[in-house]
């Protein structure tokens, strides 16, 4: 009974981390990541704030020895130190401290620092990026891993890679839909990836600051002067609201100080919950006020619908 009782209480306090409960109900979009007995043949050496070094068969030709990683058809992946954060499932932002290894002559070929002054940050997706998706997908935030990819054209020599999992962020808004707001325009979503459209209003724009949370997500809350990361598309609400002027799904997810933005943005992010997509209106005033900025004419009112994937902590 006692053991039973200990294993309730784990699983309830895992469901209570907010860090946890953003990411519930995730559907993978990468195949989880596969071993084999090449990779787990690679031993790694990990010194805590420094480049971490990996042992394994190098090729020899003057001996006719091959290395063992030169033998590997497909990716294969160990984890090294298993972290307690949330999954990497696909389609998401990352932040990796990294080391790259020729596999062949097991030469260094590139790496972060390891003490967190230049990690990488980049997403993993499940076209462009593939290889990467599925070699780390399944992998815990704060985990330490190393990976293996076959030799090609490309890459003749094998790459071998030991990536430290610093930050996993939601690939979009991930929570309970609440219904629309009077006085909002209605957000609708594709339904592949989650980019927010908006139905066209059939009433006049606001002339105060008015905000909405169209999904409620589960995670932390979004204080003033977080640094956050976010996806987000703009509309400049003029007589009539127009279309994007700006969005960070052409491209990635936008991460900044909520002390390096304009108010009404900061403003329509503070107390809100990591996973959430918010719709805001914002005056100039709160905007880019009497002298407008670049694409903006000035005394432009402004309509943002934002996707909070993470707090950068």
């Amino acid at each position: 009974m006692a053991l039973i009782a200990t294993a309730l209480l784990s699983s309830c306090s895992m469901a209570a981390d907010p860090k946890l409960a953003a990411f519930e109900g995730i559907k993978p979009t990468c195949e989880k990541y596969v071993g084999g007995a090449e990779i787990d043949s690679v031993k790694v050496d990990a010194p805590e704030g420094k480049v971490p070094t990996a042992s394994f068969v190098l090729s020899d030709p003057a001996n006719n020895i091959e290395s063992n990683l030169a033998k590997i058809k497909n990716t294969q992946t160990k984890v090294i130190r298993e972290g307690s954060g949330p999954l990497f499932t696909g389609d998401q932002l990352v932040t990796l401290e990294y080391a790259v290894y020729s596999s062949t002559t097991g030469l260094l070929r590139g790496a972060s620092k390891f003490d967190g002054t230049d990690a990488a940050t980049q997403v993993f997706d499940s076209s462009s990026s593939k290889i990467y998706c599925q070699a780390i997908s399944g992998v815990r935030e704060g985990s330490l891993v190393v990976l293996a990819t076959p030799a090609n054209e490309e890459d003749p020599e094998g790459s071998l890679y030991i990536f430290e999992v610093k930050k996993v962020f939601l690939p979009r808004a991930n929570g309970a839909v609440m219904a629309p707001v009077s006085g909002l325009p209605q957000v609708v979503r594709d339904p592949k990836t989650g980019r927010p459209g908006l139905v066209a209003p059939s009433f006049a724009k606001p002339t105060e600051f008015k905000r909405a949370v169209v999904i409620e997500g589960k995670g932390e809350e979004v204080t003033a002067g977080d640094t956050v990361t976010v996806h987000y598309s703009g509309w400049m609400w003029l007589d009539k609201l127009g279309g994007t002027f700006e969005s960070s799904w052409d491209s990635q997810p936008a991460t900044f100080s909520l002390n390096q933005t304009i108010a009404g943005f900061a403003k329509a992010l503070d107390g809100v919950k990591v996973g959430s997509q918010v719709i805001a209106v914002m005056p100039p005033d709160l905007a880019y006020g009497e002298s407008g900025n670049g694409r903006i004419p000035a005394d432009t009112t402004l309509l943002f619908v934002i996707d909070v994937l993470g707090i950068n902590k």
